[in-house]
């Protein structure tokens, strides 16, 4: 039987990982970073390489988080305190997660 750590022991020291970990803390000041009016309208996915998938409860308002797309990622890197976030891709779905009462992700 292996040891969790064992198995666990390559992914952690990799990269991507590190850097989903870091966005996913960023992430978590998405009503800071986005205002807490447009937070209550969208919620961010997933970070993947560089990206940020966001998703917006309405054609609007995943218009207005991309009309915003680069003072967002500046907000989102400043945060980071680096060029984490490369591109931001928003689309019109139900989000899989919503803000609970204090800014946590529920």
């Amino acid at each position: 039987m292996k040891k969790i750590g064992d198995m666990l022991g390559g992914s952690i020291g990799h990269v991507e990982v590190l850097r989903a970990a870091r966005a996913q803390r960023v992430i978590r000041h998405w009503p800071e970073i986005v205002g807490e009016f447009l937070a209550s309208k969208s919620v961010p996915d997933r970070y993947e390489r560089g990206t940020l998938w966001v998703a917006a409860s309405g054609s609007a308002w995943a218009q207005e988080i991309r009309m915003q797309q680069v003072e967002v990622l500046e907000k989102l890197n400043a945060y980071a305190g680096s060029e984490l976030f490369t591109a931001l891709r928003v689309g019109t779905r139900p989000p899989r997660r919503t803000w609970e009462p204090g800014g946590e992700l529920g």
